[in-house]
C-alpha cells in the first residue's frame, strides 16, 4: 500500500511542486500518473524514490514512513522500488545479461541466484537471444526492456515508470505497455506509470490521476478517463 497524506514539497522562488496530496494506491494497482509540464508528477516520482523529501505531510510505502528514513537506510528501501526511465539508462560497456545481473549484484545476491533469475527475466522480456548483445546494438524497444529487466530483477514490490514509451513508436509502445501488463498480472508487482501519451491511456485503461499546479485535480477510476 502506498498512501500519502497531506503531502506537499515547495521549491525556491515560491513554486509548489506539491499541494496537499492525499492519495492512497493498492498493491498490485496499475495506475497512471498525467499532467502538463511542472504539474508535479517528477516530484511525486522522486519523494517516492526517496529522492526527495516532503516539506509536509506522510508518505507511507509498504508500511515505511519514507520521509523520515535516515540517509544509510535508503539504499535497503529502494530495493523495494524498481525505477523505469524514458532514456534507459544502461550501461554501456555491460552486455544484456551484465546489465540485469548488475542490479542484483549491488544488493549482494549469489552467483547461482543471479544466473537463475536472470534467465528468467531475459525469457519474461523476451530477449533470450539478445543476452549477450551491447546497448548500442540494441533497437529502442529492445533497450527500454532491457531497462525494464533490470528494474524488476530484484522482485521490487513497486515499480515507477517514468515515461517508459516516451522515446518509442506506438508500435513498440504497445509492446511495453503489454510487457508491464504482464508484469503487473504475473507478479502482482504495482506500477505507477507517469506519461503523456494519451494513446495509451485511452487504449490501456487504467486508474488515471492527473495532477495540475501540484494538486490532485482528478482521480479517474479504470476506464473513468478519456483525453480531450
Amino acid at each position: 500500500m502506498i498512501s500519502l497524506s497531506h503531502v506537499s514539497k515547495l521549491f525556491p522562488k515560491g513554486v509548489h511542486a506539491l499541494n496537499h496530496v492525499d492519495l492512497n494506491i493498492d498493491d498490485g494497482e496499475f495506475v497512471y500518473v498525467i499532467g502538463a509540464t511542472g504539474s508535479g508528477k517528477s516530484t511525486l516520482v522522486r519523494i517516492l524514490n526517496a529522492e526527495e523529501v516532503p516539506d509536509t505531510g506522510t508518505v507511507l510505502v509498504n508500511g515505511i514512513d519514507v520521509g523520515k528514513l535516515k540517509h544509510r537506510k535508503i539504499p535497503k528501501y529502494r530495493r523495494q522500488i524498481g525505477c523505469i526511465f524514458q532514456d534507459y539508462r544502461l550501461l554501456p560497456s555491460l552486455t544484456v545479461y551484465e546489465n540485469i545481473a548488475f542490479a542484483m549484484e549491488v544488493v549482494g545476491a549469489s552467483r547461482k541466484e543471479i544466473k537463475q533469475r536472470v534467465a528468467e527475466v531475459l525469457d519474461l522480456v523476451d530477449l533470450k537471444e539478445k543476452a549477450r548483445s551491447y546497448p548500442d546494438e540494441l533497437s529502442g524497444g529492445q533497450q527500454q526492456r532491457v531497462t525494464i529487466g533490470r528494474a524488476i530483477a530484484n522482485h521490487p514490490s513497486v515499480l515507477i515508470a517514468d515515461e517508459p514509451t516516451g522515446n518509442l513508436d506506438p508500435e513498440k509502445s504497445r509492446e511495453i505497455m503489454d510487457l508491464l501488463e504482464k508484469i503487473n498480472q504475473t507478479y502482482g508487482t504495482t506500477i505507477i506509470m507517469v506519461t503523456h501519451d494519451s494513446t495509451i491511456v485511452d487504449e490501456y485503461k487504467k486508474r488515471t490521476i492527473m495532477l495540475e499546479g501540484g494538486f490532485v485535480v482528478h482521480d479517474f477510476a479504470k476506464g473513468g478517463y478519456k483525453s480531450l
